[in-house]
């Protein structure tokens, strides 16, 4: 089931990728360059290669990283890419890589992808699989009467409950305050 170390593990994968982008431009020093040995290619050639070899087969939490790359510019920055692999996993029940489609189909990066109801189908999917995430963004949403759902207090404090019972801590901070 869905909990927010999903959030962090997405985190941690997207801050290592940019520590890595980090170190794959630096040049070798003098002494790295005399000692290196050169490195024998094979296939896959490097983690990226591996990791869409993985989400081709069909493997969704490839799909969901790889999504999260093409999103975050690893390899590089391609939104249609991450669409294309976010909804690979998503549609077969990925929860992570749902709310990441959700938000994705709310247009703040590309107004072109800007989908609101595809937004609310995602957001809900992963809502409705246990995603404490999408519950308190749902929740938000219907607090408000935005996004295309109606203002809602109650099922708004339905969505934060249930956040929160997973100790998604945004939404037991929102319970306090209603």
């Amino acid at each position: 089931m869905p909990s927010p170390t999903h959030a962090l593990h997405l985190a941690g994968v997207l801050l290592a990728l940019a520590v890595l982008a980090g170190c794959s431009g630096r040049a070798p020093t003098s002494d790295e360059s005399a000692t290196s040995v050169p490195e024998v290619q094979t296939a896959p050639q490097n983690e990226t290669d591996q990791l869409q070899q993985q989400a081709r087969r069909g493997d969704l939490e490839s799909q969901f990283q790889l999504g999260s790359q093409y999103f975050v510019g690893q390899p590089q920055r391609d939104l249609h890419q991450a669409e294309y692999w976010w909804k690979q996993a998503a549609d077969k029940g990925h929860s992570m890589a749902a709310v990441s489609l959700a938000y994705l189909y709310t247009g703040r990066d590309a107004p072109e992808l800007a989908n609101q109801r595809d937004m609310l189908r995602y957001l809900n999917q992963s809502a409705a699989a246990g995603n404490a995430m999408a519950q308190h963004i749902l929740g938000n949403l219907y607090r408000r009467g935005e996004g295309g759902v109606p203002r809602d207090p109650d099922q708004a404090r339905r969505l934060y409950q249930s956040a929160c019972l997973q100790d998604y801590e945004p939404s037991c901070t929102t319970l306090k305050q209603l």
